[in-house]
């Protein structure tokens, strides 16, 4: 029994190995590799904080590029928080694409921080940007609902899950976690991330 468990192993690492070489791209394993040309749709998680540079320079760099790939992958946005910082900007943001103001509340979250140079960490900046675009009522209805916080404890878990230290960090089909560094620069990475969706889309 011990002998066809090693068996098995052997031959779901071989696979996994081969899967992985098959697909271009700089990323870690942090679940099943898709065999190569067998995806309907990727899936694209983007962990970020709403007060990292980075963030807002792939933010920047990658519309572009959602634009273009909108029909072949899903985008799925998770803004996550570090030590000492308010949530606010998050239960804005989700509220926001409930609404579907999502993009528009993305947009100025990172210009508040960037542009601006406010604390969007502070609950007092979330609701003055809530009432600045038209949003204020559904906020202040929905911020603290059970669907909000649900949204939150998920991205503390995948993020667990995956092993994400820093932001931005981008999880390709819940399997190929890539960090930007070893593309060099953000444009660098969304010229060449596409490479990695192709392998894997049908």
């Amino acid at each position: 029994m011990q002998k066809v468990l090693l068996i098995i192993f052997g031959l779901a690492l071989a696979f996994s190995v081969s899967a992985k070489e098959s697909i271009r791209g700089h990323f870690e394993l942090v679940g099943s590799v898709p065999s190569a040309h067998s995806v309907k749709k990727v899936v694209f998680e983007e962990f970020m904080n709403f007060g990292c540079p980075h963030c807002n320079n792939l933010h920047k760099a990658s519309k572009d590029f959602r634009k273009k790939f909108a029909d072949k992958v899903e985008f799925i946005d998770i803004p996550i928080v570090f030590r000492g910082q308010d949530d606010s900007p998050l239960r804005l943001y989700y509220v926001a694409r409930k609404i579907g103001k999502g993009k528009l509340i993305k947009d100025e979250l990172f210009k508040a921080s960037f542009t601006h140079g406010v604390n969007v960490f502070d609950s007092g900046i979330t609701n003055y940007l809530a009432r600045s675009l038209g949003m204020n009522k559904e906020f202040q209805q929905e911020k603290d609902q059970a669907w909000v916080n649900k949204l939150i404890k998920e991205g503390e878990r995948k993020s667990a899950i995956y092993g994400v230290s820093g932001t931005p960090t981008v999880v390709i089909q819940r399997a190929l976690k890539m960090d930007i560094g070893p593309y060099g620069t953000m444009s660098e990475f969304v010229k060449k991330v596409p490479e990695t969706i192709a392998d894997l889309i049908q």
